[in-house]
């Protein structure tokens, strides 16, 4: 009984899917399972908390847990996910949006996470990451004091186009570090990290300066 329990649970709690190199169309993805009970071998996920877009087109927060009954696909807003275990320990992911589906099993409930944008993993970041989602969240800050309401800010995010606030959110972070004064060291490097996002996505025509900007994007 217990062989065949082991079968039926996950070999992790959650995994990050990148495309490859050469292959930059393809979409990000992140799997979180949520199983019935602990292995103690990872991280074992009891919940996981999105941002979704609700059937009246407002934002709601949603809480999946094992097993899961109500619908089986969503659409995630730009934002944090968090993954919580059994002892309130949290693992955070950031995401610019994009699809969820909801896949109930025997002992757990699989979520996957497809973007065509990246998913960026807050809890195991490098430093350069973690700068890229601090300035990120500064970025829709600054934007959220400028937008009319902070209701109609958080629905125009929900509806934009994962790929397409991503690119909008590069070109505003380059035109900042640019003309950034006495930049550091870190900040040098973010910079670099920026433009090197922009030649990938320019090369795979996924690209373009004239595209939105986030003023265009939550209509300030």
């Amino acid at each position: 009984m217990t062989e065949q329990l082991d079968q039926e649970l996950p070999k992790i709690g959650y995994v990050f899917h990148y495309p490859r190199l050469d292959h930059p169309v393809d979409k990000f993805r992140l799997d979180i399972f949520i199983t019935e009970v602990a292995t103690k071998q990872h991280f074992d996920v009891l919940r996981a908390y999105f941002s979704i877009r609700g059937p009246r087109g407002n934002v709601e927060q949603i809480k999946i847990t094992h097993p899961w009954i109500y619908a089986y696909e969503y659409s995630i807003c730009a934002g944090v996910v968090i993954l919580e275990d059994r002892m309130g320990k949290k693992e955070e992911a950031f995401t610019f949006g994009g699809q969820l589906t909801v896949d109930v099993k025997n002992k757990m409930t699989a979520c996957s996470l497809v973007s065509s944008a990246p998913i960026l993993d807050i809890s195991s970041s490098t430093l350069l990451n973690a700068l890229f989602i601090e300035e990120l969240e500064v970025l829709f800050a600054e934007h959220r004091c400028e937008s009319r309401d902070e209701v109609s800010f958080d629905l125009e995010l929900c509806k934009a186009d994962p790929l397409i606030l991503y690119t909008a959110c590069l070109k505003e972070l380059i035109q900042k570090f640019t003309t950034f004064p006495d930049k550091t060291d870190k900040y040098l490097q973010l910079l670099a990290f920026l433009l090197a996002e922009e030649h990938r996505l320019e090369t795979a025509g996924l690209y373009r300066k004239s595209g939105p900007s986030l003023h265009d994007i939550f209509k300030e």
